[in-house]
């Protein structure tokens, strides 16, 4: 998208914040971006995930958690590897 007003040029814009009819929901761009869909509702699973954005916006605790996470990590160095230990500590196998 561009527009131009009084000589500010505006290339690209990305909403952080959708209003969703279901579902609250979460995604990350491998910049770091993050977007959220909330229902008006606010309903406990929408307070969950805009709990977990605002968490995201706190480095000190955003880098404990990358730490944490890699730590489950060591040793599964391919692609199948990494997927098994992800099913394994969401509780899938």
């Amino acid at each position: 998208m561009t527009s131009e007003d009084d000589g500010a040029l505006l290339e690209h814009v990305r909403k952080r914040l959708y209003v969703t009819t279901k579902c609250p929901a979460m995604s990350m761009d491998k910049d770091g971006y993050v977007r959220l869909g909330l229902s008006s509702d606010m309903t406990e699973q929408d307070m969950l995930m805009l709990g977990l954005y605002l968490s995201l916006q706190n480095e000190t605790w955003k880098d404990a958690l990358l730490q944490r996470v890699r730590s489950k990590y060591v040793g599964a160095t391919t692609p199948t590897s990494r997927i098994v230990r992800t099913a394994e500590l969401m509780g899938l196998k």
